[in-house]
Parts: structure tokens; C-alpha cells; sequence
């Protein structure tokens, strides 16, 4: 390897970064639309959907990041927790488990459902027999998602705001953190501690 083909691959993992930073943008900027009385918290939250080291190259899948970056985003837009696994975390875990034992029909059943949950694209297959599988066993499903997104909890996946200069992307605004500088303490939602 020379120092042209190490230049070429920095400058496409850099390329890599740098659409993920923009998806996340993307995506904060269109969860505040949805969740206005929310929206400092937020734009708060890059941090929160950064991809966990282990999942960097799954997400690095654009239409999986911005499902996987939405929900947490509606999360802390909704005030709720933000550890749980998400839907995407589920789909990706499920899709490992398959690669070493095929899934019997509550583990497709809950794959089915977390693929629609997170929104992903339309596949055949998939998709188009999520109703099915809801109607046979929809306890059943309840149970397995429950169970999933319990063992995808990242305890650390909490929005912590440590301050707010007053200003989001140089615009002054009116943060509901930029007093927090002072207190250092506050809440931003249930299992959300702000340091």
C-alpha cells in the first residue's frame, strides 16, 4: 500500500463521517419541526444518536441511521427513555441470530414487525406478511419485543445537556439549557439526566 491508496481511503472514511453528520442534521432539524415544545432538547441530542462503535458500519446505511436516529430523536421529543433498543437495534440483532440459526415464527413474526416499526424500506417478503404474523401471535410478539429492546438497552444512551451558549449554529436562540451553565443540573425527560 503506498501513501496515495492511504490518502484515498482516509478521504473515504472521512466522506463516510461526514454523510452520517449530515444525516443526523437532516434528522434533529426535522424532529424539532415535530416536536416544537421540544426542539432545544433536541437539537441537544447529536450525541445521543451517534451509532455505537459495534453498529458503525450497519449504520453507515443510510435509510437504517435515519430510522435508528428517529426514533430516538421522537423519544426525546415524547419525554420518554431513551436506553431501550430501538426498532433498528432489534432488526440488526435479529439478522445476526439468523445468520447462525434460521428464526422459527415469533423471531421472523418480531423481525417483520421491527422492520415496519423502524420504517425501513419495502422488501417482499417481509414487509407484506407483517399482518400475518401480527394475527397468529401478536402476545407472543409483544412478549419478544419487550424482551429485545430490554437487551438492546445501552444504559449510557442518555441525553445529557452540560450547558447551552445561547446560540445553535451561530443563530442566537433561546435554549431552555443556557442557563443550565450556571446550575449544572436540571431534567430533560424520564431516564434523561442533564449534568
Amino acid at each position: 500500500m503506498d501513501i496515495a491508496d492511504v490518502v484515498a481511503e482516509m478521504e473515504s472514511a472521512a466522506a463516510d463521517v461526514f454523510a452520517t453528520i449530515g444525516w443526523a442534521e437532516e434528522e434533529i432539524a426535522t424532529a424539532q419541526r415535530r416536536w416544537p415544545a421540544r426542539a432545544d432538547a433536541v437539537f441537544h441530542s447529536f450525541s445521543l444518536i451517534r451509532p455505537p462503535d459495534e453498529l458503525q458500519a450497519r449504520l453507515s446505511v443510510e435509510s437504517v441511521y435515519r430510522a435508528y436516529a428517529r426514533e430516538l430523536l421522537d423519544r426525546v421529543g415524547q419525554e420518554q427513555d431513551t436506553r431501550p433498543g430501538t426498532a433498528v437495534e432489534v432488526v440488526l440483532g435479529i439478522s445476526g441470530a439468523s445468520l447462525r440459526a434460521p428464526l422459527n415464527h415469533e423471531g421472523f413474526g418480531l423481525y417483520a414487525r421491527m422492520w415496519q416499526a423502524a420504517g425501513l424500506p419495502f422488501i417482499d417478503g417481509i414487509s407484506d406478511r407483517s399482518g400475518h404474523y401480527e394475527a397468529l401471535s401478536a402476545d407472543a410478539l409483544d412478549d419478544a419485543e419487550e424482551y429485545a429492546r430490554r437487551v438492546c438497552r445501552r444504559a449510557d444512551r442518555v441525553l445529557a445537556v452540560d450547558g447551552c451558549g445561547g446560540q445553535h449554529h451561530g443563530a442566537p436562540v433561546d435554549c431552555v439549557y443556557a442557563d443550565s451553565t450556571e446550575t449544572g443540573e436540571g431534567v430533560v425527560g424520564e431516564g434523561e439526566a442533564v449534568a
